[in-house]
């Protein structure tokens, strides 16, 4: 069965996809797994390192996914978020299983790059599909731009373009004055993105707050559905509307309805006043701006004499001579 969204309902956003990198040793590991019940495919090996890890299951190749996704799904089953660490490595892996699978893709770079953007974005779209949280840990690279260095994600190539795509959120983590800060917002000096409108905020001791991402994870949600709930009431409100104004029929009916446009909001206001326009001009009336009001277009009947001038000027632009009518009846 499939169930259509009409635009005035809202879109319910049940789970995410988060990009969290930085620098060696910033904490990446151990932040994301304070998350709601997370597993960690380890496919850097490096999760040891980490004082707050919770359940792993480390990789050795993109074959070892591949050969055993069935039992890799139902072991997905009891999580709720699964940490892939990192997204770089784990491409790299997945890199070497298709060149093995197709040896003639390690000489065509565009092709390679199109089957690995393909592969990753079906291997995450399942975890979406299983209901599961996706959180992408990427280490650091710097690029330059002009006269700045901008820092970004280290992913594989033609890659980082789909993983950014991928991710609702990304965040960069750094330690600034011995204290650990992530920000979501992108600025002149590293990538980011922050559907949400986080601060930069300090990553607290995790022995206080053993479940901090997993509260920016809720707070994430919340903030999508509420603009996707917004965007809906929205839609329906500019709908009633706009049926409202294609019934008026007279000029009481559209003078009465302009104060209420002063409490619209901009977006509303702009699409419901040329609404209004376009249905004035239908019922030939004109805006007076002095007044803040409509008004009957006034249309002057011509004179016979005023005719006959026009048919005149007229007929001389088409070479056809005809006399001017004799209104002398005396």
């Amino acid at each position: 069965m499939f169930k259509i969204v009409k635009s005035d309902e809202p879109l319910i956003v049940e789970t995410v996809n988060i990009l969290i990198y930085g620098e060696p040793g910033s904490g990446k590991t151990s932040l994301v797994n304070t998350a709601e019940s997370p597993l960690t495919l380890d496919f850097d090996k490096g999760v040891h390192r980490s004082d707050f890890r919770k359940d792993v299951l480390v990789i050795e190749s993109w074959k070892q996914i591949n050969d055993n996704i069935g039992e890799l799904i139902k072991t997905f089953g009891s999580y709720n978020t699964v940490i892939l660490d990192t997204i770089d490595t784990l491409l790299d892996y997945m890199g070497a299983w298709i060149i093995d699978q197709e040896p003639k893709l390690a000489r065509n770079k565009l092709q390679f790059y199109g089957k690995l953007k393909d592969e990753f974005s079906l291997f995450v779209g399942k975890l979406k599909t299983l209901g599961k949280d996706v959180v992408m840990i990427a280490h650091v690279r710097e690029k330059e731009e002009g006269d700045l260095r901008i820092k970004r994600p280290a992913i594989t190539g033609g890659s980082y373009d789909r993983v950014l795509q991928t991710a609702d959120f990304v965040g960069y983590l750094f330690i600034k004055d011995n204290k650990r800060t992530i920000d979501f917002n992108p600025t002149d000096y590293w990538i980011g993105k922050n559907s949400a409108k986080f601060s930069a905020m300090n990553i607290p001791d995790f022995n206080n707050n053993p479940d901090f991402f997993a509260g920016l994870v809720e707070d994430m949600k919340s903030a999508i559905n509420g603009q996707t709930q917004s965007q809906a009431e929205t839609i329906k409100l500019i709908k009633e509307l706009s049926s409202k104004v294609q019934g008026m029929s007279n000029l009481t009916d559209i003078n009465t309805f302009l104060p209420e446009l002063a409490s619209m909001k901009n977006g509303v206001k702009k699409q419901i006043w040329d609404k209004i326009q376009l249905r004035a001009k239908e019922l030939n009336f004109e805006f007076n701006k002095d007044e803040k009001k409509f008004y009957q277009v006034q249309t002057e009947t011509p004179t016979v004499v005023e005719k006959a001038k026009t048919i005149k000027s007229t007929s001389k632009k088409e070479s056809i001579e005809i006399e001017e009518p004799d209104f002398n009846f005396g």
